[in-house]
């Protein structure tokens, strides 16, 4: 199946402002020591907003920081062997028995590959890449560092993020068709990425917890 193209969604912060209610039946003095309070709250309420901004630019700088240092120490990795990342393919998954377990290196990063058929309306595709080297650290920018963070939903189909034994992740879903993926950072260096046909997310997420890649 065809990994499907995400949009990031940002929220957007809501703030609330004090108003003050000035009573003209007070004396001159009171209705201006109200506006100079008022106009002191506008400035802290101002103030207040130029901080939360300054916070969300700096936890967005941090994380492209972190990503951008993930994608450098993958770069400097050397990718295992196409048997070693073969054999990380369980014999079994979700009841399902391995069938054409392929591992090749034809895009640039290692995959490994297996198809597991639990029954005749639910079956499971395992992929894992190796992240390691330029190729790898490619296929981790675009299918993942990319999309981890991604929060969309419409009537046919929704995306968001997850977390799967501690390693941050995503899910897709089409309602329609009932076919999941999810996908998973694990081990530092292994994009794991589950496709499953009338199998949903949970049961997805549940199963990857008993994956040994790392």
């Amino acid at each position: 199946m065809a990994e499907n193209c995400f949009y990031s969604n940002f929220t957007n912060s809501k703030f609330q402002r004090m108003n003050k209610i000035c009573l003209f039946i007070c004396s001159l003095v009171l209705v201006l020591a109200s506006c100079n309070n008022s106009g002191d709250a506008n400035k802290g309420d101002a103030a207040t907003k130029d901080s939360l901004t300054q916070t969300g630019d700096k936890k967005q700088a941090d994380a492209a920081a972190a990503m951008e240092k993930q994608k450098e120490e993958l770069e400097k990795m050397t990718p295992v062997s196409l048997d070693a990342l073969k054999a990380m393919l369980p014999e079994t998954f979700m009841g399902g028995k391995l069938a054409n377990p392929d591992a090749n290196a034809n895009n640039g990063a290692s995959l490994a590959s297996g198809e597991y058929a639990i029954n005749d309306s639910m079956q499971v595709v395992l992929n894992i890449f190796d992240c390691a080297g330029a190729g790898g650290a490619g296929i981790y920018t675009m299918q993942f560092q990319s999309l981890e963070n991604a929060q969309q939903e419409t009537a046919d189909e929704y995306t968001k993020s997850t977390t799967i034994n501690g390693n941050k992740g995503f899910e897709h879903c089409d309602k329609v068709s009932n076919e999941c993926t999810v996908t998973f950072f694990s081990g530092g260096r292994y994009l794991v990425v589950l496709e499953g046909t009338g199998v949903g997310a949970p049961a997805l997420k549940a199963a990857a917890g008993n994956l040994n890649v790392k």
